[in-house]
């Protein structure tokens, strides 16, 4: 048997900021959250920020939590994609990190032509999308042209914690692929979409490899935190929804899943990038998974949409819920439930999405009073038809039969979604109720201390590790 590891998982997403600690007894990882705070959107002077350093000192604080549990062996980060921040030639932020919910990219996306964005996606394998990186550092163009004037180098978000903690400058592949500026063929930057947004493939940093060293935590920091050990940082699949797919419990090598976050990432693991029209149509994205696997993927709305209706029914009502008892609401809605489309543009960021999705569901009715529980029925069963319909897709351009169908985040939790998608595509749903893109950040830690371990290995330490619940379709 393998010797025991303390490794230390961050997952830090849209809504929340998680510092896990998973015990690795040389069979299985079991996982235990010592720290969860909440993350937040910051919007000022009409644009929306992410407060990078508060996110930092919250991991901070979870390192020191967790090294008074025992020593930690290794340390790995995942966040959510797209986003970044500049340094300049003295390594120093140019700007604070946008956040992918602004308009900018939406204006620069909107001003090419659909042939423009086709040339885009055969340069890339990544479908074109307002949120992309590339669409960001063409519109800072003109939104923050002296940062621009001082960028040498990029990092992506997961990156930044990286270079913080250890000092170590690196782009992660899977993260990096989110961005539209490599080509996830040959994982090198296109010259091309640099061209389009003005930079210099320059600023891109070394592409790191899963399961290496990347760099020891500071001396200054392990001295603030009262560690007398060196700590190293792994290089881990850092986008969350590749180190989620990592941890899925299939013996099979390629897989259909569902990543059910903020975001819902819906898709199949495949041995490399497609790039074909039927992809392209299907709006389809080829992405970076886990040693250099490819998450065929669509980017669709997940459970953003869920968290901005509790926190609008908290403050309507003044009643503070756990999510299983706000979940629990939809159960007792006996009418009629409507399906809408999740992707709906007024979904993106509203003001008050309550009132959007009753404007949805009941347009002759959109200013007047809404039911709770039907608006939380609406919207699980048509966030479970739209993974049901990406499914079908995928399925469509891969040609591939699947048995089975898995669901990781924490959506994976709502019973209500799973049964519907499994009824739709008439096939099993594997819900993972566990912190699976933690998981999946763990095992490839395992990687960095047993190099010898295949990926057939790593694969049989995620089954050991996870518990399932089935849910079967209605026939």
């Amino acid at each position: 048997m393998a010797e025991k590891l303390n490794l230390l998982a961050f997952d830090c997403g849209n809504s929340s900021i998680r510092t896990i600690l998973c015990q690795f007894d040389g069979e299985k990882v079991e996982s235990e959250v010592i720290l969860k705070e909440p993350n937040r959107i910051i919007e000022k002077d009409g644009l929306f920020y992410w407060d990078m350093m508060e996110i930092f000192n919250t991991m901070k604080r979870g390192v020191a939590l967790a090294a008074k549990r025992g020593k930690i062996d290794s340390v790995g980060v995942c966040t959510w994609g797209i986003d970044f921040l500049l340094l300049d030639d003295k390594e120093q932020f140019v700007q604070e990190a946008l956040c992918y919910r602004n308009t900018i990219g939406a204006t620069q996306m909107g001003a090419q032509t659909e042939e423009e964005q086709r040339e885009m996606f055969y340069r890339t394998g990544i479908l074109c999308d307002k949120i992309n990186s590339v669409y960001m550092l063409k519109g800072m163009q003109s939104y923050m042209p002296e940062a621009m004037e001082r960028a040498r180098k990029i990092l992506l978000v997961p990156d930044i914690f990286v270079y913080l903690f250890t000092g170590r400058m690196m782009n992660e592949p899977s993260e990096l692929s989110t961005s539209q500026m490599l080509d996830v063929r040959t994982l090198k930057i296109s010259q091309e979409q640099c061209n389009y947004a003005g930079v210099s493939p320059e600023l891109f940093c070394e592409i790191g490899g899963h399961g290496k060293f990347v760099g020891n935590i500071k001396k200054e920091i392990l001295k603030e935190l009262g560690i007398s050990y060196d700590i190293p940082f792994v290089c881990v699949p850092s986008h969350d929804t590749a180190s989620a797919v990592m941890a899925i419990p299939s013996r099979e090598e390629d897989y259909l899943f569902v990543s059910s976050g903020t975001w819902a990432l819906i898709g199949a693991q495949c041995a490399g990038p497609i790039v074909n029209e039927k992809v392209l149509n299907a709006k389809l994205t080829n992405e970076i998974g886990a040693f250099g696997r490819t998450t065929l993927l669509r980017n669709s709305a997940g459970m953003f949409l869920v968290q901005r209706l509790k926190e609008e029914y908290e403050a309507e009502t003044k009643v503070q819920m756990d999510w299983g008892a706000f979940t629990a609401l939809a159960d007792q809605w006996t009418g009629k439930v409507e399906i809408f489309d999740v992707n709906d543009d007024r979904l993106f960021n509203p003001r008050k999405m309550v009132r959007e999705i009753q404007s949805m569901i009941h347009p002759e009715a959109a200013n007047g009073t809404h039911e709770w529980p039907e608006i939380l029925a609406s919207t699980y069963i048509s966030l479970g038809e739209s993974y049901a319909q990406v499914l079908d897709t995928v399925r469509e351009c891969t040609g591939d039969s699947y048995g089975e169908v898995y669901i990781v985040g924490g959506g994976s939790k709502n019973a209500m979604i799973n049964q519907r998608c499994a009824d739709r595509i008439q096939m099993p749903v594997v819900a993972c109720d566990m912190e699976c893109a933690s998981i999946g950040n763990a095992v490839v830690q395992i990687a960095y201390f047993h190099p010898e371990y295949s990926y057939d290995r790593l694969r049989e330490i995620v089954v050991s590790s996870l518990k399932v619940k089935r849910y079967e379709p209605a026939k």
